[in-house]
């Protein structure tokens, strides 16, 4: 597990990175190959990564090490709710990102979209456990 915040803000620099290169892929090589409907399929996936890696590196420059720790009782919602948020991008991005390949490869990645919701519910639950956490752990100065 990470425990580490370093660890999750380069995590969310690589995540920024490659929606933007998974963003300009389809803007400029899949513009006139799939219809307008997946190209805005594309450009959400694209969004949502984007939106949740600078979330993330936020998120890794306001904690210490110490506040990362699973092993602390205190904290275990913290590092779940992070996880979630991670595990919930990545399944509503790539579901996403393989639904609007649906033109070029075929209906077979149709289904993926099923599977978008998933990812949604699993970042939402990670923000509230992590909006939670700091409600019920206030720092004090």
């Amino acid at each position: 597990m990470i425990r580490n915040r370093h660890n999750y803000f380069a995590l969310g620099a690589f995540m920024l990175g490659a929606a933007v290169i998974l963003g300009a892929f389809g803007a400029h090589g899949l513009e006139k190959k799939i219809s307008l409907h997946y190209l805005g399929t594309w450009k959400t996936a694209s969004e949502y990564l984007v939106y949740n890696a600078l979330a993330l590196m936020a998120f890794a420059s306001f904690y210490s090490n110490s506040e990362l720790d699973s092993h602390d009782k205190t904290n275990l919602g913290l590092v779940i709710g992070v996880l979630a948020v991670i595990v919930g991008v990545f399944i509503f991005s790539m579901s996403l990102y393989l639904v609007a390949l649906n033109e070029l490869i075929g209906s077979s990645f149709k289904k993926m979209g099923m599977v978008a919701p998933l990812g949604g519910v699993l970042m939402s639950f990670g923000w509230f456990a992590i909006g939670y956490h700091f409600l019920k752990h206030k720092k004090q100065k």
